[in-house]
């Protein structure tokens, strides 16, 4: 009789991580889905618009060819590289969003200020015009992947960067603060903001919220942030106002979540 009561009692107390490992699946089926959703959209609709441009361009070269105009054939050849470099690009960013929502998540204690050191090294390789005011509280520390946190931290910070160049200076504080939920941490930064319809609005695949000239790329960057965010069971949103900055934040874990299997679509 009592065997039984323990194993009932072993049980009850295993619902809840059962519970919790049920709602990360399917948590992961949602973004996999939404994420071969995006996938489509990208190779169906942003990757024909560069395709397009290299058939026209094709055509204005055999022109400049047939009237043996140099300078138009110069301009053609340039134009077809440039598109293809976009197309590039895209399958690129394409196949990074595909791996960061199926990479085997390898959790350990990560600290995020080291993280950032090192993103903010390759940012000023990328940019070295630019000078750089960065205030990162110290002692920032979860746990996660520590290479899928560094290319989170990258895309967010790629952005203050980005859409600061205009000023030639980057300013970005990044401060945390533990809650029941997870280590809270705030990345603001000085640059050109941008209005918001809701706090998530950033994060959709292919959004773009900029125009070109601002530094707009192919709309994937905050989309992969928010995927690996979400592998890590954590959360990520928004506030802006155009011309005021923006402060992205995170709920990120500060101990090892029960791992899911990976889920094909």
């Amino acid at each position: 009789m009592r065997s039984d009561t323990d194993m009932a009692g072993k049980q009850t107390r295993a619902l809840p991580e059962l519970e919790q490992r049920l709602q990360a699946a399917e948590s992961q089926l949602q973004a996999l889905q939404k994420q071969q959703q995006a996938l489509v959209f990208g190779i169906s609709h942003d990757l024909r618009a560069p395709l397009r441009a290299i058939d026209g361009f094709t055509l204005r070269l055999q022109q400049g060819l047939q009237a043996q105009d140099s300078a138009l054939v110069a301009r053609s050849i340039e134009q077809i590289r440039n598109a293809a470099a976009k197309s590039g690009a895209l399958i690129d960013a394409l196949l990074e969003y595909s791996r960061v929502g199926r990479a085997t998540l390898k959790y350990q204690p990560v600290a995020l200020d080291f993280l950032v050191d090192w993103v903010v090294m390759d940012l000023s390789v990328i940019w070295p015009q630019l000078q750089v005011d960065l205030d990162v509280q110290p002692g920032l520390q979860v746990c996660g992947d520590e290479a899928l946190l560094k290319t989170l931290l990258f895309k967010l910070l790629e952005n203050s960067w980005k859409f600061s160049a205009g000023k030639g200076r980057v300013d970005v504080r990044i401060r945390g603060e533990s809650t029941p939920e997870g280590l809270h941490v705030e990345i603001h930064d000085q640059g050109i903001g941008m209005d918001l319809r809701d706090a998530e609005q950033p994060f959709e695949p292919f959004q773009r919220l900029h125009s070109t000239k601002q530094g707009a790329g192919d709309g994937l960057g905050l989309a992969i942030a928010h995927t690996i965010v979400t592998r890590h069971g954590g959360r990520i949103w928004a506030q802006s106002s155009a011309g005021e900055g923006c402060s992205i934040h995170l709920l990120l874990p500060e101990q090892a979540l029960q791992s899911t299997p990976a889920v094909d679509l």
